[in-house]
């Protein structure tokens, strides 16, 4: 059975205000479509400026395209009385966590979405505990998110997504700023989120390695999608990324530098199991 849409761009494009009246700015986003299903994990690259972020706040209505539609679970997103619902239902989590938190102690912090939708209290406290358990942080609920590190403030603000129950959250770069164990705490969550509560993910990534995580591929170029398939699809086009300012996996290319030497190893390996295991393997035939 065919999963169910939750996010659809239909040949969306959108451009930003210029500063100068009677300057027209490029397309930020040029005729995307882009359909994302339920329980699906969406990884996004592109350079700097390829229209990723923009694609995100088109996602719950921060955005409005100039042409297209984007469907939100059958809701259009230009249409003001649905805005309130379309963000229940897709969430953003941005790359700068002290951004989005509200409140001087993490389970506030957490339950300032529920508290908005006009939730009883009993049901706010039990969708505050399930969010911080999910993230790992509820032995920090009573905590000053100002005394957290970049890893666990970036948790605590998916938690206040995830009490609002969404379908689909949408992550713009939210290991950017984060050291190698934070950026480690974030990919551990948003996987769980994915495998345990079936939410669908799109995440928007500069990260090769952390894409590779994902169950599919978008990549962004001037705008427009370029490439969508799984990421060994993807990141089998290695000119082609390399050409638009991308790269692949730190494993992939290691593979690629060992089979061009000539070691008998697939040049198609992207996830450090698969070449620990060629290079056993090669160690054990001799």
């Amino acid at each position: 059975m065919d999963k169910k849409s939750i996010v659809k761009f239909d040949n969306v494009s959108f451009r930003y205000e210029a500063a100068e009246e009677g300057e027209k700015l490029p397309l930020a986003v040029d005729g995307v479509s882009l359909d994302i299903k339920e329980g699906e994990f969406v990884a996004i690259l592109g350079h700097n400026g390829s229209g990723k972020s923009t694609l995100a706040k088109l996602s719950n209505s921060i955005l409005i395209p100039e042409s297209g539609t984007v469907t939100v679970d059958g809701m259009n997103t230009a249409d003001e009385e649905k805005s309130y619902d379309i963000r229940k239902t897709v969430g953003v989590v941005f790359q700068n966590p002290d951004n989005q938190i509200v409140a001087s102690i993490v389970e506030e912090d957490v339950a300032f979405g529920p508290e908005n939708l006009g939730l009883p209290r009993d049901e706010i406290r039990k969708r505050v505990d399930d969010s911080l358990k999910a993230v790992g942080m509820y032995e920090h609920r009573l905590s000053e998110p100002h005394k957290l590190s970049g890893g666990q403030k970036q948790r605590v603000a998916i938690a206040g997504i995830i009490a609002m129950l969404p379908k689909c959250i949408f992550f713009d770069e939210p290991t950017a700023m984060l050291d190698p164990q934070g950026r480690k705490e974030v990919m551990k969550t948003v996987i769980k989120l994915n495998r345990e509560y079936g939410m669908a993910i799109v995440f928007i990534t500069h990260f090769m390695e952390e894409a590779t995580l994902a169950s599919r591929v978008v990549v962004m170029d001037n705008a427009k999608v370029v490439m969508d398939g799984t990421p060994r699809e993807v990141f089998r086009n290695r000119d082609a990324l390399r050409n638009i300012g991308l790269d692949v996996p730190s494993v992939a290319y290691l593979a690629e530098e060992l089979s061009k030497s000539g070691v008998n190893i697939s040049s198609d390996i992207i996830y450090e199991e698969e070449l620990v295991e060629s290079i056993e393997k090669l160690i054990g035939d001799r």
